[in-house]
């Protein structure tokens, strides 16, 4: 009876670690019904929290012993309310704050205008506060009806004031669908649109001017501003350029008449040539590029921060390939392609723990996405904005007439880009994970892998002509009072270097080399399956296993001589067969 009480106990605690409260509910207009889409949802007394969706609803992990939520929205009056009463009744309703024209019109002049606008770009430059935040992308794009694409990307975010100083990737998922025998990937679009500058002091290349860039005699040169709402401590100003609308933003910037903080910024131009998209081959085209960017933002303890930016762009692309890639000129195919996206930053000053692995710094969002591989516990209890119906028939389209990746279980590295029909001519996956089915082969036409001629070799130290890089790729998710641990040995090929010939034991040496890597990262899964691990503790393992395996392959290296001895390679061969059962061939 004692064994039973506490194998039942082990199960309550075991359950407990994965076990966390969800609300769902959904914010409208008190008055109208209406829903209210992209509303904030704060968790009293914590930096948490989430937004609502395209259609008003939300769903937040609640945090225990926090049981009041905070709900704010640009135009409305703000609102608490327990969670104990969404069990009741999961729609909240707000109403609307007391905003009129007429307070304003009495100092409707030009230059009451231009002088709120200069006060706010001068607290915003004021505003150097380092803050981070984990980081929500998510974007759908569509063209002739049809979806073709749906991405899902966390990262940490890393803020200088209210800009986004970069962003480092956590876990990423797409659905994807081929138009015309074609795929359309937006590479990098997150990276595109973190990096806009509000307060640039010089025109940025790649957007359209914005009023916040422009002081004095510049600002009231290009852009015309006009009163649009206001309240006591707040205020609308409209804005729209005098003259070259392709190149300037049109919209409207809402500011706290108190602090002079910008709350809320809406930016639209239409058929612009100031953009951050360039066409995927040389010698496509795009034009009849529209863009529309809504920044919000939320007051934190150390002063004003970004919290979310909504974007939206149609363009005409116009393919001089053919769907196998031969340019066929005079027969151009073009189509519409329209995109709907958002960046949502939460939980400041809480980041992730990020996978353990370095990669190729240029990398798009795409390659990103292929080295870190599902992780379930991950998706699991991450999923901070609830997909919206629409979302769910296009997922529903790809998981039928398209693919998904990074939903489940699949191909990661070079498996992924193949899924997607990725050109390897972009840029290639430098990242080759083990697998007892796959050998490793050098790419000979990389710089750092060219063979070099016998006369260099003789007059070189023999270490110096060859270097061979693995990663060990720790993914930490930690739920509660757990951490649940993925690894993998990856291949990296991008750092790795063999300037000698290639003989007939070259192949056996390099995959000999990955082996022993895979045998001490198989070591360190069974220690941190083997019990509970904070991060702490995780890191020291990892950081434990990362000696050993140098260790172990020093030892190696000092005895094979890069595969010429041939004894020693075939005691290693037997070494591995006996850990992992693999035989070089």
């Amino acid at each position: 009876m004692k064994r039973l009480i506490l194998l039942v106990a082990l199960m309550v605690c075991a359950t407990s670690a994965f076990t966390q409260q969800t609300v769902q509910g959904t914010v409208t207009d008190a008055r109208t019904g209406e829903r209210l889409p992209w509303c904030s949802i704060a968790v009293k007394g914590t930096g948490k929290g989430t937004i609502t969706n395209s259609e008003g609803i939300f769903r937040l992990i609640l945090i225990p012993g926090h049981d009041t939520l905070v709900i704010t929205y640009v135009g409305y009056a703000r609102l608490q309310l327990p969670v104990t009463r969404l069990a009741r009744d999961p729609v909240i309703k707000l109403n609307r704050a007391g905003i009129q024209l007429a307070e304003l019109v009495i100092h409707a002049n030009d230059e009451y205008l231009y002088n709120i606008l200069e006060k706010c770009r001068k607290r915003i430059m004021r505003d150097k506060y380092n803050h981070q935040s984990k980081v929500y992308y998510g974007i759908s794009t569509s063209t002739r009806e049809q979806p073709i694409e749906l991405v899902e990307c966390y990262y940490n975010g890393y803020l200088k004031g209210i800009s986004v100083d970069s962003l480092l990737f956590r876990n990423g998922r797409v659905g994807c669908a081929e138009l015309d025998q074609r795929y359309f990937l937006t590479l990098n679009t997150s990276k595109a649109v973190s990096q806009l500058s509000l307060t640039r002091k010089y025109p940025d290349p790649h957007y359209p001017l914005i009023p916040l860039q422009l002081t004095g005699k510049a600002l009231r040169n290009a852009f015309i501003l006009t009163p649009e709402k206001s309240s006591s401590d707040m205020v609308c100003i409209g804005f729209r350029p005098r003259s070259d609308i392709r190149n300037y933003f049109s919209g409207s910037v809402w500011i706290d008449l108190k602090t002079n903080d910008i709350v809320k910024i809406n930016l639209e131009t239409v058929n612009t040539s100031r953009h951050p998209f360039t066409p995927i081959y040389p010698g496509d085209l795009l034009d009849e590029v529209n863009l529309s960017i809504n920044e919000t933002f939320r007051k934190t303890e150390t002063g004003n921060t970004l919290e979310q930016v909504r974007f939206s762009y149609s363009l005409t692309y116009h393919a001089t390939r053919s769907p196998q890639g031969v340019i066929t000129p005079g027969n151009t195919s073009s189509r519409k392609i329209e995109t709907h996206g958002i960046l949502f930053l939460y939980d400041y000053e809480e980041p992730f723990i990020l996978p353990r692995f370095e990669y190729f710094s240029e990398y798009d969002d795409y390659h990103k996405m292929s080295i870190i591989p599902f992780n379930r516990e991950f998706w699991s209890t991450n999923q901070v904005l609830a997909l919206s119906e629409a979302q769910k028939k296009e997922l529903g389209f790809f998981t039928g007439k398209g693919v998904t990746l990074n939903f489940s279980e699949s191909g990661h590295g070079r498996d992924f880009l193949d899924q997607v029909h990725y050109d390897s001519s972009l840029a290639k996956s430098y990242y080759t994970f083990w697998d007892s089915t796959r050998r490793i082969t050098l790419n000979r036409s990389l710089f750092q892998n060219r063979e070099y001629p016998p006369i260099k070799i003789n007059g070189a130290i023999r270490t110096n002509l060859y270097r061979l890089e693995i990663q060990l790729l720790l993914d930490v998710t930690c739920i509660n009072d757990s951490c649940f641990c993925r690894s993998y040995a990856v291949f990296d090929e991008w750092r790795s270097m063999f300037h000698l010939p290639w003989e007939a034991y070259t192949g056996t040496f390099i995959n000999l080399y990955f082996d022993l890597y895979e045998i001490e990262r198989r070591k360190m899964q069974l220690v941190l399956d083997s019990r509970k691990w904070t991060a702490t503790q995780v890191d020291s393992v990892y950081q434990s296993t990362l000696k050993s395996a140098k260790a172990a392959t020093n030892r190696y290296l000092g005895e094979v001589k890069t595969g010429e001895n041939k004894k020693a390679l075939e005691k290693w061969e037997e070494v591995v067969r006996k850990e992992i059962g693999k035989t070089e061939n």
